[in-house]
């Protein structure tokens, strides 16, 4: 193993290549079952951690049509508990005018739906049984020369009642649009609150929204809170449940120069982390927002390749209650010439925060692409991003950060040549990130794949980690650039235990 230049941050990196309660039982449906006090599994308290049984992820928007290219990929990833016995998973779009869909049969088989030109529903990623644990589904976009130039990716949501997104505007040349997909055949009702410079925007558009089912509802920023920057969106369903994505354009004329989805931040906590900040030229532009009733005054840390750092002039910020307070980290940040240097950030405050970052690209006074990232928890558990993509002007970078002890991980590819075929694991490198910072790694894939799926397993006994990647599409044009934050597979599921009552049993 040879060490190569790190186009991404200008150091060297590796290629690192009985009784049951029925409504207890009824809470759990759609999330996964209990199998038995017996079965082994890890228990803490009054509840039990069970493999998940079923899972649903929402696909927002696969294809837009023009130029416009949307691939929506899947994959179970194998190894993982609960895999053994039967089971069904794969893609379908939710009904509409057009259909397709992608089985997916066994853990390691990986599968796509592409929209090319035309324009599909919704995409809901499905896994039942043996499939539901480690179900992932990724959509990735790239327009390279149109209106809507740029390169855009998310991960599928799970469909859940409450999430958090932190960014978008309003401003000229700026659409900002939250989707709200529902799986379900009956309605779901859905509050989006939105927050900006000086506090929750009144909105009552935005309240008690209907997403029929199986449909999909869009609601555009520049029409319910025209010129407001900076933003962020609470998305909570008060019925039924949805898939959430926000999705941000920005164009300077006729000139798209930036597009990408904003990742789902994670949700309201006095110590967040921020992974993946890219290196290159631009502004790195931080948002929080206090999600209490208080002001937060937040401590800001910076982990870098070479340790972890509070910065002297950027290192605190105060935040009003409710409101989303923009802070350029440029200078905070470990310089080199092109720009600077991978990076993540940690922020602790003295009340509940969500955090979110947009990132700009682009030679000196030029724009000409943007992307995002989004607050995190470290975790521990494998995770993997699927659709990666594989050409000749393209290549993709993983960010591994240590936030708290050393982390030893092993990478590893699914490479996806087309067809049904069950993927090859390419063989795992090992990566070591000392506590405190940060290291970049480049994947190789071999040529003749389509695409892959990266899969970061820690190694026994490894500290927490936080993970990003980010995708390159060198250009004369201006490089196309999309990427967000890693989250832990969905593996298992707490349910509580049953246990018999004895004055019951006795009556």
């Amino acid at each position: 193993m040879t060490p190569a230049r790190d186009a991404w941050g200008g150091g060297l990196s590796w290629w690192v290549p009985p009784l049951v309660v029925l409504a207890v039982v009824g809470s759990i449906v759609g999330v996964g079952f209990l199998v038995g006090a017996d079965s082994g599994e890890s228990k803490t308290g009054t509840m039990i951690a069970e493999p998940i049984r079923s899972s649903v992820l929402l696909c927002p928007e696969p294809g837009a049509g023009g130029n416009l290219g949307v691939r929506v990929t899947g994959t179970v990833i194998p190894g993982q508990p609960g895999q053994e016995g039967e089971g069904e998973a794969g893609l379908r779009t939710l009904p509409g005018a057009e259909s397709a869909r992608s089985n997916l049969k066994a853990p390691g088989e990986q599968g796509q739906i592409e929209a090319f030109g035309i324009e599909l529903p919704a995409v809901e990623a499905y896994g039942e049984g043996a499939l539901a644990p480690g179900l992932i589904a990724d959509q990735w976009g790239r327009d390279p020369s149109g209106r809507g130039r740029g390169m855009a990716s998310t991960a599928c949501a799970p469909a859940a009642s409450d999430f958090w997104f932190v960014g978008g505007g309003a401003v000229a040349g700026r659409v900002t649009r939250v989707l709200l997909v529902n799986p379900d055949v009956t309605s779901a009702i859905v509050d989006v609150i939105i927050h900006g410079p000086d506090g929750e925007i009144e909105t009552p558009t935005t309240r008690g929204l209907v997403v029929p089912g199986q449909d999909r509802v869009i609601v555009r920023l520049d029409e319910v809170a025209p010129g407001i920057n900076g933003t962020a969106f609470h998305v909570i369903a008060r019925a039924g449940r949805v898939g959430a994505s926000v999705v941000d354009e920005q164009r300077s004329g006729l000139d798209a120069i930036g597009t990408d989805w904003i990742p789902a931040a994670a949700d309201p906590a006095t110590n967040v982390y921020l992974p993946g900040i890219l290196a290159g030229d631009g502004a790195r532009v931080l948002s929080v927002v206090s999600t209490s009733d208080s002001d937060a005054i937040v401590d800001i840390r910076v982990l870098a390749q070479d340790g972890s750092y509070q910065p002297f002039d950027r290192g605190s910020v105060t935040v009003p209650a409710g409101a989303v307070t923009t802070l350029d980290m440029t200078p905070a940040l470990p310089p080199s010439p092109n720009g600077i240097l991978p990076a993540a950030l940690q922020l602790t405050s003295d009340q509940p925060i969500v955090v979110g970052m947009r990132q700009f690209f682009g030679g000196r006074n030029v724009q000409n692409e943007a992307s995002f990232t989004a607050g995190a928890q470290p975790f521990a558990g494998p995770s993997a991003v699927s659709g990666l993509p594989v050409r000749s002007a393209t290549d993709v970078k993983l960010q591994i950060a240590a936030p708290a002890t050393s982390v030893e991980v092993d990478v590893t590819m699914l490479p996806f040549r087309g067809g049904t075929t069950i993927a090859e694991e390419t063989e795992p490198v090992r990566v070591s990130v000392p506590a405190g910072e940060v290291r970049v790694i480049t994947f190789e894939p071999s040529t003749d794949v389509d695409w892959f799926t990266g899969v970061i397993t820690p190694v026994p006994g490894s500290g927490p980690i936080l993970a990003a990647h980010r995708v390159k599409e060198r250009s004369d044009f201006g490089d196309l650039i999309t990427g967000y934050p890693w989250k832990p597979l969905r593996v298992r599921v707490p349910v509580p235990q049953v246990v018999p009552d004895v004055a019951v049993v006795g009556r």
